[in-house]
Formats: C-alpha cells, sequence, structure tokens
C-alpha cells in the first residue's frame, strides 16, 4: 500500500517537473555599455596625515597625484624641526612646475589656490643643510 501512493506521489512530481521544463524561459544578459564618469567631479575632498624626514637639500613629493579643478584648492598644516630650517610647501603641477609656498619659524598654514585643471602631487623641499622633520595635515 506503501509503495502505491510512494509510486503515485513520484509520478505527480515527476509530471509537475515535465510541465515547468516545458515553459522553461532562457535570459540572455544584454550588452550594456559602461557608465561615463568624469572623475574630476567624483573626487571628494580628502585629508592627508604628514609625517616625514626630509634629508638635507632634498625635495620630497607624495607617491601619488591628486585631480583638482580651477578654483579648488590644498590647505596645508603643518610644523617642523629645526625650526630654524627654510622649508617649502607646495604643489607639482601636470607641467612640472612647483606651486610652493615657504614657511618660516617652524610651521606653516597655508592655502595654495589651484589656477589650472590638473593632476596634483604634493611637495616638501628642505632648502637647509640639516634634515627636517615635519609632521602635520594636508586638506584638498
Amino acid at each position: 500500500m506503501y509503495q502505491t501512493k510512494f509510486k503515485k506521489v513520484l509520478c505527480c512530481f515527476m509530471l509537475i517537473i515535465s510541465i515547468i521544463s516545458c515553459f522553461n524561459l532562457s535570459a540572455y544578459a544584454a550588452e550594456l555599455p559602461a557608465p561615463s564618469y568624469n572623475t574630476y567631479n567624483t573626487i571628494e575632498r580628502a585629508t592627508g596625515k604628514l609625517n616625514i624626514t626630509i634629508p638635507a637639500y632634498t625635495t620630497k613629493k607624495a607617491s601619488s597625484s591628486f585631480p583638482l579643478e580651477s578654483g579648488e584648492s590644498v590647505t596645508i598644516n603643518a610644523s617642523y624641526s629645526p625650526s630654524s630650517a627654510r622649508v617649502d610647501f607646495g604643489l607639482i603641477g601636470s607641467d612640472g612646475k612647483f606651486h610652493y609656498v615657504s614657511a618660516s619659524n617652524g610651521s606653516i598654514n597655508c592655502k595654495i589656490n589651484i589656477s589650472e585643471r590638473g593632476n596634483y602631487t604634493l611637495a616638501i623641499r628642505n632648502n637647509s643643510s640639516n634634515s627636517v622633520q615635519v609632521t602635520g595635515y594636508v586638506t584638498y
């Protein structure tokens, strides 16, 4: 008796599976173009921490650049020692030109305004005969 019921249930189950497979629809993935992004409009402001030693008469620059639009600015707030050192803080533009502000008395708090759209790299130049330890923040 149980075998008969089992066979009936199994046959019904197989019938349902067969009916469902008859109505199986194929779905094809459509090829859509990749979205287009303007990276200059999607960049958010960011803050980077500085903690670096710069040897005498050396310019050190960040390992990566960041895109900026005309009218944007970069704020540098840092201190360095020895405070008697002559140090320039700035940005190297896509053209290779160093746009800098000279610091004095061991600290700098400046804003560099960007006049031309491009990729910029943070750079610090030590114009002194001693190594300089720099700590602070850069906001762009």
